[in-house]
């Protein structure tokens, strides 16, 4: 194991990560219990779970061969009915893996519905989920033309997004202590695309190649922190945390 990277730092940037007060993220299984629950808590947990999940099961929709519209209807009535239907609680028992869960129960909602009478459509007196301002189709169109497993799409949508929520919370933590820019520039880094040379970006930051070096280092330390409390926010065993962040980076590497 490489040892930390030498702490001295010269004037024009601090290698310090931002200092940020967070407490522990609400649990994904917790929003599921709350939207089922009902009450004023309810259409906040819908529009927070269906912020996080909305994507993985409309490709999975889209690659099943529905239509783009139907796929919409079908996943705002998946988060709005399926989520708060009683006859779920069975599932919920031994719920372990959120995505699992979500799923068997995206599964079981479709052997369930009906062509004709079944099918929650856009509206209906209940609340919806923006689609049209999510970009849906865009994002769909840009999947692998020869990826025909529906699961595996949803496997890859699913830990892609948790990247992404991951990679927000960083920047954010960034954009709090005033150093958006120091964010975008060191990006690369974290991303495993071909970064430019320390060189480079220590004259973009006018700073020091060891001063970025360090900021690097913590800054990857810091995202894997971040994704570990992301990733236990989904899993019901906190000891199945570290196997999920494994099945994430075999699932994006294609392993």
């Amino acid at each position: 194991m490489s040892a930390e990277p030498s702490k001295e730092i010269q004037p024009g940037i601090s290698a310090e990560l931002p200092k940020v007060h967070s407490h522990f993220p609400t649990t994904r299984w917790t929003l599921v219990q709350r939207l089922r629950q009902g009450g004023e808590g309810q259409q906040a947990a819908l529009d927070e779970l269906c912020a996080l999940y909305w994507y993985p099961i409309y490709a999975f929709l889209r690659r099943q061969g529905y239509p783009h519209h139907d796929a919409e209807d079908l996943t705002q009535g998946f988060f709005i009915k399926v989520l708060n239907d009683a006859s779920f609680e069975a599932s919920n028992a031994n719920r372990g893996l959120l995505r699992t869960f979500l799923l068997a129960a995206l599964q079981r909602h479709l052997a369930d519905r009906t062509r004709h009478n079944t099918a929650q459509k856009r509206g209906g007196g209940k609340a919806t989920v923006a689609f049209e301002s999510m970009e849906a189709e865009e994002r769909y169109s840009n999947e692998p033309k020869d990826h025909r497993d529906p699961e595996q799409l949803f496997a890859r949508a699913w830990a892609s997004e948790l990247l992404e929520a991951v990679r927000r919370q960083l920047e954010a933590e960034f954009s709090a202590g005033g150093r958006s820019e120091t964010f975008q520039v060191l990006l690369p880094f974290l991303l495993g695309e071909d970064p430019p040379s320390y060189r480079d970006v220590a004259a973009r930051l006018k700073a020091s190649e060891t001063a970025v070096r360090v900021l690097v280092f913590r800054m990857r330390t810091r995202f894997r922190e971040c994704l570990r409390e992301t990733v236990a926010t989904t899993v019901q065993d906190p000891a199945e945390t570290e196997a999920e962040i494994q099945w994430i980076i075999s699932v994006l590497s294609g392993r």
